[in-house]
C-alpha cells in the first residue's frame, strides 16, 4: 500500500473516529425561559405539587412518579421515577439581572444527538418549562381572571359616603344611590346611568359605603353638602376585571387586582371600585349579577 492509499485510509478513519464521538457525546443544552412576574410567584409553581401537575408533561401525561427536593433556595430538583429508573433534572429559578421585572428559568441539560427509542425526558421538560413560561404571561393562569388595563371614560360623578350597620348594608346602599339619582335630576346633572360603588369595614358591625354616579354636566356642589361633584382623571390607566356570579365575591376581588398591581410594581391612584353592569343596586351577597371591578393606577 503506497502513502497516498495509508493517508486516505487514515483521514477516512480519523472521520469515522470523529463521527463517532459526535453521536456518542450528548450536546449541552440550555433553556432560558423569562417570565414578567417577582420570583415569589414564580417560585409558587415549584413548590406546590398542585401548581405542577398543571404543567409539567412528564407526571401529566408519561407516567414518571414526581419527588421535589431543593438544592439551594433558587434551585430545585425534579426527580423522576419511571419503570424502576430515576432521573433528577435540575432547575433553576432566579432573578433576571438585566430586568428586575423579570424572573428567570434555566434549565440546563445534556441531549443525545442520535433519536433513542422511547421517552425524551430531557426534551419533555424543555417543552413543559416553555409551556409553563406562556401559562405565567396570562392573566386568567395567574390570578383566575381575565385582567385588562384600559383608561378612564367615566370621569364626572356625583358622590356620597355614609357609615351604616353592616347587617343593613344592601338597603343602605340603595337608599344612597336612590338619593345620588334624585339629586342628579334635581340639579339637571345629566345622570348617564353609570354606577360605581365601594365598602369598607369599619369595624365588626359596620361598613363604610362610597357611591357615585356618573353625570354629563358639571354640577358645582357646596363644601357643606352631603353630596359632592368630584372628576376622576380621564385617559388616566385603569384596571378591570369582568365578573359575574354572586355580588358578595365581588367584593372579594379587590385583593386580584391588588396581586396585579403589585407583581407589576404599579402605584394606586385612587379607591378601588366597583361599577354595576347589572341594572339596579343595593344587592345582596347572593344576588348574581355582572360586574367590572375597576382600579385606577399610575
Amino acid at each position: 500500500m503506497n502513502m497516498k492509499s495509508k493517508m486516505k485510509f487514515l483521514v477516512i478513519g480519523l472521520v469515522l473516529l470523529l463521527v463517532i464521538i459526535y453521536a456518542v457525546v450528548p450536546a449541552q443544552k440550555e433553556l432560558v425561559v423569562k417570565v414578567p412576574l417577582p420570583i415569589e410567584r414564580v417560585m409558587m409553581e415549584f413548590e406546590m405539587m398542585e401548581k405542577i401537575d398543571n404543567w409539567y408533561t412528564p407526571k401529566k401525561e408519561q407516567g414518571y412518579k414526581l419527588a421535589v427536593e431543593k438544592a439551594n433556595p433558587f434551585e430545585f430538583i425534579f426527580v423522576n421515577t419511571k419503570a424502576d429508573k430515576t432521573t433528577p433534572v435540575h432547575i433553576v429559578v432566579s432573578p433576571d439581572t438585566t430586568d428586575s421585572k423579570l424572573t428567570k428559568i434555566v434549565y440546563r441539560y445534556e441531549q443525545s444527538r442520535l433519536p433513542i427509542p422511547g421517552d425524551d425526558l430531557e426534551a419533555s421538560v424543555a417543552s413543559s418549562l416553555t409551556k409553563l413560561g406562556d401559562m405565567l404571561k396570562t392573566t386568567t393562569y395567574v390570578y383566575g381572571y381575565n385582567i385588562l388595563t384600559t383608561t378612564v371614560t367615566d370621569s364626572s360623578f356625583l358622590f356620597q359616603n355614609k357609615v351604616v350597620a353592616k347587617a343593613n348594608e344592601a338597603v343602605e346602599t340603595k337608599k344612597i344611590f336612590d338619593e345620588l339619582i334624585a339629586y342628579a335630576e334635581k340639579r339637571n346633572a345629566g345622570y348617564n346611568g353609570v354606577r360605581i360603588f365601594y365598602t369598607q369595614r369599619v369595624n365588626n358591625e359596620e361598613v363604610a359605603l362610597f357611591a357615585s354616579v356618573g353625570v354629563n354636566n358639571y354640577t358645582p356642589t357646596g363644601p357643606e353638602e352631603k353630596i359632592q361633584y368630584k372628576m376622576m382623571p380621564y385617559g388616566k390607566k385603569l384596571l378591570i376585571l369582568d365578573y359575574e356570579g354572586p355580588y358578595g365575591k365581588s367584593k372579594e376581588l379587590f385583593t386580584v387586582l391588588e396581586d396585579y398591581k403589585r407583581y407589576n410594581t404599579l402605584v394606586s391612584m385612587a379607591i378601588p371600585f366597583i361599577k354595576f353592569m347589572s341594572p339596579g343596586y343595593g344587592f345582596t351577597d347572593s344576588q348574581v349579577v355582572k360586574t367590572r371591578i375597576s382600579y385606577p393606577v399610575f
